[in-house]
């Protein structure tokens, strides 16, 4: 398991978000109205998880669709329909391959904070940005090209959320320390796997992992840099020599 530790400010920014959704929690108990946050990494819903449970205070995350990323959070917990936030989609040639850096480009432009945009889900000819509702006017009157294409607007999810697809790795391991896991997943070998650790190449949790020793959860997503973005899905049986089966799926 991994530690409370993981789950607690490592720097003055990180302190400062705690203290903000603390403050967020204990107000929305007090007044009996939920308050929202912005857009949340993972790895800041995992700080404001702690948070207000530490506070003991109900709360609830919602992101646009079941397997979003960018998350708000609310205190306490909320109806989905009530977080204030709305999908906008954008509707382009076939033909014109945007990307999900293009749409980001096309928002921060317009002076936005990171923190008012959620996923943006790119599909062939649409794509669609979940944001706060104080900037969809300015989205709305701002945005017609995105980058030389032409875009049309409609409000609202007008498009199907592409099924996240996964490369499936199997693997007999001796632990679930990071070390071990990284190795299996990159196929390299433990030294090669405990050097990239080191170098700082490795991230878990939202945050760099330094220690190789660390454990890390099933469901818990890593990234290695040069290899990719991995899942550790789930810890099977165990094998007549005490190491156990596990399932590690790659994002594509």
């Amino acid at each position: 398991m991994i530690s409370a530790d993981a789950y607690l400010p490592v720097n003055g920014e990180e302190t400062e978000f705690c203290r903000h959704i603390r403050d967020l929690s204990l107000l929305g108990e007090k007044t009996f109205s939920p308050k929202f946050s912005g857009f949340l990494t993972e790895r800041e819903q995992k700080l404001a998880a702690h948070t207000a449970s530490s506070v003991g205070v109900e709360y609830g995350f919602w992101g646009g669709y079941e397997g979003a990323v960018r998350k708000m959070f609310s205190a306490p917990s909320e109806d989905k329909e009530n977080y204030p936030f709305e999908a906008v989609t954008f509707f382009y040639r076939p033909k014109d391959k945007l990307t999900h850096r293009d749409f980001l480009g096309a928002l921060m432009s317009l002076g936005l904070k990171r923190d008012r945009i959620g996923d943006i889900v790119v599909a062939e000819g649409g794509a669609a940005v979940f944001a706060a509702e104080n900037v969809l006017s300015l989205i709305s009157s701002e945005i017609r090209k995105i980058g030389r294409v032409g875009v049309k607007q409609e409000s609202g999810l007008k498009i199907p959320i592409p099924e996240q697809e996964f490369e499936d790795i199997s693997a007999v391991i001796a632990s679930d320390r990071i070390d071990v896991l990284v190795a299996a997943a990159c196929g390299i070998s433990r030294e090669k796997a405990a050097s990239l650790i080191r170098s700082g190449a490795v991230v878990s949790d939202g945050i760099e992992v330094s220690l190789v020793s660390r454990n890390i959860d099933e469901g818990d997503v890593f990234s290695v840099k040069g290899y990719g973005k991995f899942i550790f899905s789930h810890l099977g049986h165990e094998t007549k020599k005490g190491k156990n089966h596990a399932l590690i799926k790659k994002y594509k």
